[in-house]
C-alpha cells in the first residue's frame, strides 16, 4: 500500500502532429487546453521562440547523453530524492540521467554515487528584449525559498526520421553549503538528449479518457482506510523517517516537522513523481513508474507491476484511488485535487 503513496512530476500528455493539416484522421494530433494536453513533437530553437512556443518545444522527457556513448534512462528503477539538507551520502560521483519538463515544472535525474536520484521544482523561461527565450532557469524549493540550481541556454530541438533530439548548454550552481553535491557542478557543458517515447495511450483523441485526465498535477487531500482511520498526517511525515544503521530499523528524526503538502505529478512517459513540500527536511522527491493494467484505464500498475492501484473516480478536478492489503483485509483510499 505504501508504494503508491510513498514513491512521484510531471504533467506530460498527449502527442500532437506539428503539421498544418488538421485532418481528424491523424491520430498523432491532439490538443485541449481544458485538460492541458500539449504538443509532444514540437521542434525549434528556443532563441527564436516565445515563452508559450518554447514550452511546447522542451515539453517531455529527455534521456541525456553523458558523452560516454551511454544515454541516461530510469529504466523502471526507483529514483530517490537529491535532498540537500538530509542526505547521508559521502561519495562524490555524479552523472546526468534525464530531464523532464511539464508546463511549469521540471524533474532532473542524476546518477549520484551510482544510485538514481532526482530533483524537482519550478522553471522560468527568461525573455530577451525581443520577447524570445534566452535561457531556462531551474529552481528547487528549500525551506520555503526558491533556490536556482541550473541554467540552460542554446536549447535546440530537431527531428530526424526516428527521434527528437535536443542540444543544450547547462551550467549548474549548487551552493557551497551542499558540499557533497558540489561534484555535480562539474557536469556543466554541452549535451545531447533524446526524447523518450510516450505511453501508447498518449495517442488518443479522447480528451475525456482517464489517461488524458490522470496525466496532470495533483495535490493530496486525504488518505483514509476502510475502517475510517485518517492516515494523511502519517504519510505527510514520510520525509521524517530514515533508516537507522545501528538498529537496522526505520526511525523518526527527532524534531522533524512533517510536510505540509504532497504533490503528485503524472507523466505520459510512464513515470510519476511525489514531492513532499514544507517539511523541515526540505522538499523530498521520489519517482517511480506506472502503466495501465488494460485498455479500460480503470487501474494501473506501479513500480514494475508489483502493486495495482484502482481508479475509484476521476474527473478534471478530483481523483480518488485505492489499494487493498489482502493480508490485513483493508483498503486504502487516496483523494487528490487537481492543480
Amino acid at each position: 500500500m505504501k508504494k503508491f503513496i510513498y514513491l512521484l512530476i510531471l504533467v506530460f500528455v498527449v502527442s500532437c502532429d506539428n503539421s498544418d493539416d488538421n485532418n481528424s484522421d491523424d491520430n498523432n494530433s491532439i490538443e485541449n487546453s481544458s485538460v492541458g494536453i500539449p504538443t509532444l513533437d514540437a521542434t525549434g530553437t528556443l532563441a527564436e521562440q516565445t515563452v508559450e512556443e518554447a514550452k511546447k518545444v522542451i515539453y517531455g522527457k529527455w534521456s541525456i547523453d553523458n558523452g560516454l556513448g551511454i544515454t541516461g534512462n530510469v529504466n523502471g528503477s526507483k529514483s530517490k530524492s537529491v535532498n540537500f539538507e538530509s542526505s547521508s551520502l559521502n561519495s562524490n560521483t555524479c552523472e546526468f540521467d534525464y530531464i523532464e519538463f511539464t508546463d511549469d515544472h521540471f524533474l532532473m535525474g542524476f546518477i549520484f554515487n551510482e544510485e538514481p536520484q532526482a530533483v524537482f521544482g519550478n522553471y522560468t523561461l527568461n525573455e530577451d528584449s525581443n520577447g524570445f527565450v534566452s535561457s531556462v532557469d531551474l529552481f528547487i524549493d528549500e525551506s520555503g525559498s526558491e533556490l536556482k540550481i541550473a541554467t540552460l541556454t542554446d536549447v535546440v530541438v530537431t527531428e530526424s526520421s526516428t527521434e527528437l533530439t535536443a542540444t543544450f548548454t547547462i551550467e549548474l550552481s549548487i551552493p557551497e553549503e551542499y558540499a557533497e553535491y558540489q561534484v555535480c557542478n562539474n557536469l556543466q557543458g554541452d549535451y545531447n538528449a533524446q526524447k523518450e517515447v510516450p505511453m501508447d495511450e498518449s495517442y488518443t483523441e479522447d480528451v475525456n479518457s482517464n489517461h488524458a485526465i490522470f496525466v496532470n498535477d495533483w495535490v493530496l487531500e486525504s488518505i483514509v482506510d476502510s475502517n475510517g482511520q485518517d492516515l494523511t498526517l502519517e504519510y505527510l511525515s514520510n520525509p521524517c523517517y530514515f533508516y537507522d544503521e545501528t538498529t537496522y530499523e526505520e526511525a523518526y528524526l527527532v524534531g522533524c516537522s512533517p510536510a505540509s503538502d504532497l504533490y503528485l505529478s503524472v507523466s505520459t512517459f510512464g513515470t510519476y513523481t511525489f514531492a513532499y513540500v514544507g517539511s523541515s527536511e526540505g522538499t523530498v522527491v521520489e519517482v517511480d513508474t506506472w502503466a495501465w493494467t488494460d485498455s479500460t484505464q480503470t487501474a494501473f500498475y506501479v513500480s514494475d507491476g508489483d502493486e495495482i492501484v484502482s481508479v475509484v473516480s476521476l474527473t478534471e478536478s478530483k481523483g480518488v484511488f485505492s489499494t487493498t492489503d489482502d493480508y490485513e483485509d483493508i483498503t486504502f483510499f487516496y483523494t487528490f485535487r487537481s492543480l
